[in-house]
């Protein structure tokens, strides 16, 4: 006869092995809790320093690892770092890296640009927004827009014109020169605003040309370091008197509207800089300016800027800034250009009138009203009066040669005269 199977406890209603399961981890809840806890805080503390890790690895290895520690630490703010990007081109001759943080901005971006139309597509874009905005300290041949973005053309010896070129060059009767060949490299450092972050900004774009000139193997001399805390220059504004004798004497010598007589001008003008800027601005309300308003810009450009640059954007054509022929004197109602020789560079030298000169609509909700060919004429005589005195004085203090200045305008034919 089979024993009788013992009465099983009330709270029991798994199987056998289940049974011995929960008998087990009552015993054992307090061990399991922890060891849950322990787990949760291993995963987040592993989050937790993944992230440092990350940015580490990716400040590490940005830009072939050549970023400086100190200055990529001053402009990347806090943000966390997302990716990095490099491309690197032998036989192109370009060059171009980014690193961006956790959200997709820019942190640090440097590009290089060999002659050909990629540079003179930038170089066409630098001169439609109001270049320079700041010139930079120490004979650095660049200058800083207005959105932290730092162009720097250093010497690339190794980018000479091949035979080809030369016999092409013969062939179509230019005459081809010994000429300074440059590189184009841009940085830009989406957060630099404040003095540390504009200093540490440009280290960082010295640094970076001098990796890139190397990489590209242009055998230059090596761009020399910013002193500590030097930052790009955007000038100084003076009363105009005061600018007689300055790199921006021709705003103080000549004459100039009633609107700027007693103006104020911005000298951004730096010894071996590769462009130079002076602007009179009015200091109080005219007819035909508000206070603050740009009267006249002059704006110094040394080197091959392409054939497509705009200085300011204003008028129709681009100013003439290519090699042989096509670089020429010229003079428009708008705009005056002046070229020379320094040093084996191409220099041009830019008169022209302010974004908001001048005000032609003079009164609110009047419609606009297109000078007449008198006025066009007098603009004419004033802006070649302008760039002539300006690349006068510019090519003597450079010792430069070959100055050549737009023709002067023709007088229009007054009604009821002969011409």
């Amino acid at each position: 006869m089979e024993p009788k199977a013992e009465p099983r406890p009330a709270n029991r209603t798994g199987t056998h092995l289940e049974d011995r399961v929960k008998d087990w981890a009552s015993r054992h809840r307090t061990g399991l809790l922890v060891a849950v806890g322990a787990v949760v805080v291993l995963l987040i503390a592993g989050n937790a320093m993944r992230e440092p890790a990350k940015d580490w690895w990716l400040a590490r290895e940005a830009c072939g690892g050549q970023l400086p520690a100190r200055e990529l630490g001053i402009v990347r703010t806090d943000q966390r770092l997302g990716e990095t990007q490099e491309s690197f081109d032998a036989d192109d001759g370009t060059y171009d890296c980014v690193l961006r943080n956790e959200n997709g901005q820019v942190v640090i971006a440097v590009e290089a640009f060999p002659e050909g139309i990629g540079r003179d597509r930038e170089l066409g874009s630098a001169g439609s927004s109001r270049p320079p905005h700041a010139v930079l300290p120490g004979g650095l041949p660049g200058f800083e827009d207005d959105n932290s973005l730092v162009y720097l053309m250093p010497d690339c010896p190794r980018g000479a014109p091949a035979e080809a070129e030369k016999d092409e060059a013969a062939e179509n009767g230019v005459e081809k020169t010994a000429e300074r060949r440059r590189l184009l490299v841009s940085t830009w450092t989406y957060f630099a605003h404040s003095p540390a972050e504009k200093a540490a900004m440009l280290r960082l774009a010295v640094h970076m040309t001098n990796v890139v000139t190397e990489k590209l193997g242009c055998g230059g001399e090596p761009l020399p370091a910013p002193a500590d805390g030097a930052v790009p220059d955007e000038g100084t504004y003076v009363p105009r008197a005061r600018a007689k004798g300055t790199a921006c004497d021709a705003l103080a010598t000549t004459r100039v509207p009633e609107a700027g007589r007693d103006g104020e001008v911005r000298i951004a003008v730096a010894d071996g800089g590769i462009v130079g800027r002076c602007t009179l601005r009015a200091t109080e309300s005219y007819a035909d300016a508000r206070e603050g308003t740009a009267i006249v810009e002059l704006t110094s450009w040394l080197g091959d800027w392409g054939p497509r640059v705009r200085d300011w954007g204003l008028g129709p054509d681009p100013l003439p800034m290519g090699r042989g022929i096509g670089r020429s004197p010229a003079l428009t109602e708008d705009r005056a250009w002046a070229v020379a020789r320094c040093d084996g560079d191409d220099v041009g030298f830019a008169a022209h009138w302010g974004q908001d000169y001048p005000d032609r609509p003079r009164k609110p909700g009047t419609k606009y009203v297109p000078p007449t060919e008198a006025e066009q004429y007098e603009q004419r005589v004033q802006l070649r009066a302008y760039v002539s005195a300006f690349a006068a004085d510019q090519v003597r203090r450079g010792a430069c040669t070959d100055l050549k200045l737009p023709e002067k305008p023709e007088r229009p034919a007054q009604p009821g005269r002969p011409e």
